[in-house]
């Protein structure tokens, strides 16, 4: 073929893989119940039927599969030249994501060379290389989808962050999460009819911004109450707020607002008065969405950690990852299919498992994908800002932006300086400040909303770019809106009103739940090396607290930072139950100790020292070099078999290495705390000390003190040599002799598995205790007959 054929033949396939691509993009409308970023809204009117007489039921029906971007490019595929378009869409698909991947690489090393916040970065890329700049994107419509999953990891991560008292400090905001949404859109309903007065201060375009009816200004202000999780969460995170009291309120309204969506758009046609509506379908779909999500959560608060324990059993990282993702977007489609929005399951499944051992190695195993796929709705979300407009309207559009803050900050500033007496946990003035401030811009749903509206003919069509360009803007600002809020926070911290007290129910907040002491301890490994670190460290620790602060101690024990103070990470879910954990201050966790992301992910900042314990020579030196590169200040404690070995660790970065396997439990304590402590007094901690050991016991077990003392005799029972430790397999051969109640063989094997599986090292009269409250009625009951028989 000759060059000119050739060319002409490119060009030939040029023309048709336009013709389809502007079939496959302009051919159905491309709205979506997702965080969706949709350009323009005379586009979506245009191309939208209008909406049939139909019942309730069935137009929210038909909305909700009208606004599905995914099926309507099925749909094309499966309708017109299915090999083609596949082909077509599928190359480029994989155009955009070689562009987003190298963005990634590039766009968060620049951002921290000029100083800016990377979610600023990626907006400004996306801006330059979308269809109103560069005109990079080959399938701008679809990467919608892929950022939408970038949402989803961020809200199913900011839900494994809620533990159960974080969950009951969240709801203590609802009012103000109520207060939010009604007063906002109140204030801007005003705002947008009273529009034309700001005529008289800027040149406005009125044939833009032209609306006289109420229901228009409401159906406008409710989209623009809804908040942006996407930028504000990330805000909160870097800012070190999400533990504070404007953290908890942000996260309290922001998740409200997020309920309330879908309710908005199934409740619109019917505000309108669009068509005839099945009224008693209103009652039918709330509990479809109440009842039915509230049996989903149900379910799974029961299976979900049965489920993440069988697949950790596997020691498959690849299956661990995969059913991660598999919870975070399956909850999602539930609760989209169920009426509800899909970040809501997606945060409803994080909820579920953040009071688990697992949620650190979670968070770990999807924060590259949260990060890349969120990357991609920032780009997504800048390229569709039209800078052509925005400079041919700039005073409307400025002074749009510039409205919608001052009145949602106004507003949700002024909702909370209520009287204490009406609303208890009234923020801080400094707290008011950094959350009027974080929400007052758009959100990503108010293009849903918007999208709606107009197809519902309730908006004018010249309206749609305008509001996309003023949304977009202020959700762009969100990070330097958290700098304002921190320096004008700043301020106010001298005239706040009961400084003392919030800081104190601060301080109580970090300490309930699993939070983590500052100045921790990591253990990796919880094998039978690991176990007897945690246990050494573990006691030392409780003694010197006791030596040091007796004022502050008593038979039930100190009240010096309760907060668990030895961390210690395995793989192995069945060291993660915590039975055997030898002390208060100690706790294990589910999770590759080895990755320095599943320790950061726990809530560790900069441990006091690292104790590597694994059983792998190979092992323990890769983890010394990962550690030593993500904590240089910290002290690293590795053993090695030889001197060799040791020498090596010591390149890699280990601060000291003990060598043979039974030196490093014994120097634990002296190598964090030095040879001192080990001269201090430890009456109260010794077992022969029958008062401490009694109350020891009760709070490792959790029950009462004449359980106690029938259990101490037990235990005496089972401890034949008196030796002061029994194994495995004295509490095996103890059980065989009491097994009268047993109905079969099979219950004996369950039984000896089970403390085979348990008892890994040799246990004291405390340990003894924590086991036997944990232990199924059958083996309890076998102990006790054994113990009569005796």
């Amino acid at each position: 073929m000759s060059p000119s054929e050739k060319a002409g033949d490119d060009g030939n396939h040029r023309q048709i893989s336009s013709e389809i691509r502007d079939t496959i993009y302009h051919g159905h409308d491309w709205t979506s119940t997702s965080n969706i970023i949709i350009p323009t809204f005379a586009d979506v009117q245009s191309m939208a039927p209008k909406l049939p007489d139909l019942p309730f039921n069935k137009l929210a029906d038909q909305l909700r599969n009208e606004l599905d971007i995914g099926g309507a490019l099925n749909d094309d595929v499966g309708r017109k030249i299915p090999e083609l378009q596949t082909s077509m869409v599928l190359e480029s698909i994989g155009q955009d994501l070689l562009i987003f991947l190298a963005a990634s690489v590039v766009v968060v090393p620049l951002a921290n060379i000029i100083g800016i916040s990377p979610i600023l970065g990626y907006l400004i890329l996306g801006a330059w290389l979308g269809p109103n700049g560069l005109d990079f994107f080959a399938n701008s419509r679809a990467d919608v989808e892929l950022g939408d999953f970038g949402i989803l990891f961020l809200l199913f991560s900011e839900g494994l962050e809620v533990s159960k008292s974080r969950l009951n400090k969240l709801a203590q905001f609802l009012p103000l999460a109520f207060a939010q949404i009604s007063l906002c859109a109140a204030a801007l309903s005003w705002g947008i009819l009273n529009w034309s007065n700001l005529e008289r201060f800027v040149p406005l375009d009125d044939g833009l911004i032209n609306i006289s009816q109420p229901t228009e200004a409401l159906i406008l202000a409710l989209a623009l109450t809804l908040s942006t999780s996407a930028f504000v969460f990330p805000v909160l995170n870097e800012r070190g707020w999400e533990d504070e009291e404007s953290g908890q309120a942000a996260t309290s309204i922001l998740l409200l607002q997020d309920l309330a969506v879908a309710p908005l758009l199934v409740l619109l046609p019917f505000v309108v008065g669009q068509g005839p509506t099945d009224y008693s379908a209103i009652g039918f779909l709330s509990a479809k969405a109440s009842i039915g999500f509230g049996s989903i959560i149900f379910v799974g608060s029961i299976i979900l950690q049965k489920v993440f324990k069988w697949i950790a059993k596997t020691r498959s990282t690849e299956t661990f990852v995969a059913l991660c993702l598999l919870v975070s977007v399956g909850m999602g489609s539930i609760a989209k299919s169920l009426g509800l929005t899909d970040t809501a399951g997606a945060f409803a499944a994080g909820v579920l498992l953040a009071n688990t051992n697992y949620r650190a190695q979670i968070q770990a195993d999807i924060l590259p994908f949260k990060g890349i796929l969120l990357g991609i709705f920032f780009m997504v979300a800048g390229s569709s800002f039209d800078i052509n407009l925005c400079i041919r309207e700039f005073p409307t559009v400025a002074t749009g932006v510039l409205a919608l803050i001052a009145l949602k900050a106004i507003t949700l500033f002024l909702a909370t300086r209520v009287p204490k007496w009406l609303e208890p946990n009234r923020l801080s003035v400094s707290d008011s400040i950094k959350l009027s401030l974080l929400l007052a811009g758009g959100g990503e749903f108010a293009f849903v909303v918007l999208a709606l509206a107009e197809r519902l003919e309730v908006l004018p069509k010249a309206l749609g770019g305008l509001l996309t360009a003023i949304i977009l803007i202020t959700m762009a600002v969100t990070p330097l809106l958290g700098e304002l809020a921190d320096s004008a926070s700043r301020l106010f911290d001298d005239f706040e009103e009961g400084k003392t007290t919030n800081k104190e129910s601060k301080i109580e907040i970090k300490n309930e739940g699993t939070e983590i002491a500052d100045d921790c301890i990591i253990v990796c490994g919880y094998g039978e090396i690991g176990q007897t670190v945690v246990k050494v460290l573990g006691e030392e620790y409780d003694a010197i607290r006791r030596i040091a602060f007796p004022e502050e101690c008593d038979d039930d024990g100190c009240s010096i930072d309760s907060r668990p103070r030895i961390i210690a990470f395995d793989n192995d879910p069945k060291f993660t139950d915590n039975i055997l954990i030898p002390t208060a201050s100690s706790l294990v966790l589910f999770g590759d100790g080895s990755n320095p992301a599943v320790i950061l992910s726990s809530g560790v900042k900069d441990p006091e020292a690292i104790f590597i314990s694994f059983e792998n020579p190979g092992l323990v030196s890769s983890t010394t070099a990962r550690l030593r590169a993500s904590f240089p200040d910290t002290k690293i404690y590795a053993r090695a078999q030889s001197r060799s070995e040791a020498e090596a660790l010591k390149f890699l970065g280990a601060s000291e290495v003990v060598i043979e396997s039974d030196e490093l439990p014994r120097s634990a304590a002296a190598l964090v705390w030095g040879k001192r402590l080990w001269e201090a007094p430890r009456g109260l901690a010794n077992s022969n000390d029958r008062t401490y050991l009694r109350q020891a016991a009760a709070t490792a077990s959790g029950v009462s003190l004449e359980l106690i003392d029938d259990l101490l005799e037990v235990y005496r029972c089972v401890d034949i040599d008196e030796s002061g430790l029994i194994d495995a397999n004295e509490l095996v051969s103890f059980i065989r002799k009491g097994n009268s109640g047993v109905a079969s063989d099979e219950e004996i094997e369950t039984m000896e598995q089970w403390v085979v599986d348990i008892v890994t090292t040799p246990i004291d009269p405390v340990g003894f205790c924590r086991v036997y409250a944990r232990a199924p009625a059958l083996i309890k009951r076998a102990l006790n007959d054994a113990c009569l028989l005796i």
